[in-house]
């Protein structure tokens, strides 16, 4: 035996028998400490949230909101989005259009001494070299970065809100909040469902600003909102929803996704309260060296199609596009082979390159069947990269990839339609279960689950997922037209006609609310569209 191992180490003894003594003496200046600490006012951070956003509103333009980051005086600095308060082709804003109304419910004009001024960051007249934009949206957002201040003089006491630096890590939840159009005014916060993409780290690597990519149901109204941590610290400035290709699948959607400008982004201009002096002529400069998160931001920027009529128009992702796409992803799995999302990422290209050959007949089956065998590979290699199955699941683990997976398999059965795709639509279900066993709020994962319940011809379960879903989102006309459709599957045609009416009354309240343009219009003529068959068929 090692005698050593019990020699007695004087030295520490000493060390430890004074760190007592002295220790003892310092005991309630510490514990006084942490009692203050302890006894400070703490905020909730939805509350934090409300008090600092702002409703905008301008008789040109459709609603914005914004967010309330600087006190000077009596002075309040709004940080909101560029498109809401910006002229598209003068740099010269006419403020007195404006009102601002605050959590108080106060409207703030300049007819109350409110001084609104707007500042805009410079019109580009020329485009960078490296530009990440399509035609479309440099020609709605002709500006380097879609952000602005809007500046109100008020004598009451508003709260500002604490900023944060960026997003680190993969698979982090955000609130989006803002004052929605068709809530008549009403402020609203939106929880994200699924990963949020680990933005560039320069505004170069990215068109506009906009970094931050996030599933939330956000709407007309709350650009200029604020991206928000669950804690309650500002991350970034909401934009736009971006608009998913649509489908006309039996049963539901699978959502869109929002976007935002980081917070840092916003940092790196010259003065970030004054934007009319744009960015250091440092970040005008083409940076030679690709980085992971600016090849990703690029390949989603193409994947979730941006706003531009032209592009929604015809919502096929191309084969330029699509070879683009997959050598910016595989560039960033070179640099940084253990990252999960982006063979998540490669995966839904190939889901895409499937639905755009799906209906095409100079098409081999063999070619297709090559789609989502590509499209399960890369999902499968994604899961085992975040979960290896040597672990136990991660807490921040959500189920997205395994949704994403559950598709697939679904998209398998429909291809193969034969007495086999009952196995592929049962891996589906299974894959969904992972997703809603992490995420139950999740609406669209419900709608999905009623989905391939349906075409595994199992209608009550079908059914019971989309009560789910109905409870979640009551406003939904899609899952009471999809309720309609199983309970008339069912031959239960006098409650399939409830349902129907029931939805078409969604919808012409969501007109009146919305209006008849849009993407929200757009999705309810979809929706409309699809009750007509079914009504005329049955009388209702």
């Amino acid at each position: 035996m090692d005698v050593d191992l019990f020699k007695i180490d004087f030295k520490f003894i000493k060390i430890l028998f004074l760190s007592i003594i002295l220790g003892s003496q310092f005991t309630d200046v510490f514990a006084s400490d942490h009692r203050e600490i302890d006894n400070r006012p703490k905020i909730d951070p939805k509350v934090l949230i409300k008090q600092t956003t702002v409703l905008i509103e301008n008789d040109k333009s459709d609603t914005g909101s914004g967010v309330i980051v600087k006190k000077e005086g009596d002075i309040y600095n709004v940080l909101t989005a560029a498109h809401v308060v910006c002229n598209r082709t003068n740099q010269f804003v006419e403020t007195e259009e404006f009102n601002l109304k605050t959590a108080d419910d106060y409207w703030h004009s300049n007819l109350d001494g409110a001084d609104l001024k707007v500042i805009c960051p410079p019109i580009l007249m020329e485009l960078p070299e490296k530009n990440y934009c399509s035609p479309g949206m440099n020609s709605r957002y002709p500006w380097p970065i879609d952000l602005a201040i809007l500046k109100f003089r008020s004598e009451k006491k508003y709260m500002v809100a604490k900023k944060q630096g960026s997003i680190r890590r993969l698979g982090k939840d955000v609130y989006v909040a803002g004052y929605p159009f068709s809530e008549e005014g009403e402020f609203f916060i939106r929880e994200s469902e699924g990963t949020v993409d680990i933005p560039p780290s320069s505004i170069t690597d990215t068109c506009k600003g906009y970094g931050l990519r996030y599933i939330v149901p956000t709407e007309i109204g709350m650009s200029g909102g604020g991206v928000w941590s669950k804690k309650g610290k500002l991350v970034g400035i909401h934009g736009y929803r971006e608009v998913s290709r649509d489908n006309n699948f039996v049963l539901g959607s699978r959502g869109s996704h929002g976007t935002g400008i980081h917070l840092p982004y916003w940092k790196q201009m010259v003065d970030p309260f004054d934007p009319s002096q744009g960015f250091p002529e440092i970040l005008q400069k083409t940076k030679d060296k690709e980085n992971v998160a600016a090849l990703i931001s690029r390949a989603r920027s193409y994947i979730n199609i941006s706003k531009s009529s032209s592009i929604n128009n015809n919502p096929l992702l191309g084969k330029g596009e699509s070879f683009l796409i997959l050598e910016s992803l595989k560039k960033a799995q070179k640099l940084d082979p253990k990252q999960p999302l982006i063979p998540a990422l490669i995966a839904q290209v190939y889901i895409r390159k499937f639905e755009n050959v799906e209906q095409k007949k100079e098409y081999s089956a063999g070619q297709k069947r090559e789609y989502l065998i590509e499209a399960l590979n890369n999902i499968n290699k994604a899961i085992r990269l975040y979960n290896p199955l040597f672990l136990e699941k991660t807490m921040s683990y959500d189920g997205s990839f395994e949704k994403i997976r559950a598709y697939i398999h679904f998209k398998y059965g429909e291809f193969i339609n034969n007495n086999k795709s009952i196995f592929s639509y049962q891996d589906a279900i299974e894959d969904i279960d992972v997703r809603l066993s992490a995420k139950p709020d999740d609406v669209a994962a419900w709608k999905d689950k009623a989905k391939y319940h349906f075409y595994a011809g199992q209608l009550n379960a079908a059914y019971q997922s989309l009560i789910k879903a109905s409870i979640l989102a009551p406003k939904d006309p899609s899952i009471v037209i999809d309720m309609g459709i199983v309970l008339y599957n069912i031959k239960d045609y006098k409650n399939a006609c409830k349902e129907f009416n029931r939805a078409n009354i969604l919808i012409e309240k969501g007109f009146r609310k919305q209006g008849d343009y849009g993407a929200f219009a757009k999705d309810y003529n979809q929706q409309k569209d699809r009750i007509t068959p079914y009504k005329e068929y049955l009388g209702c």
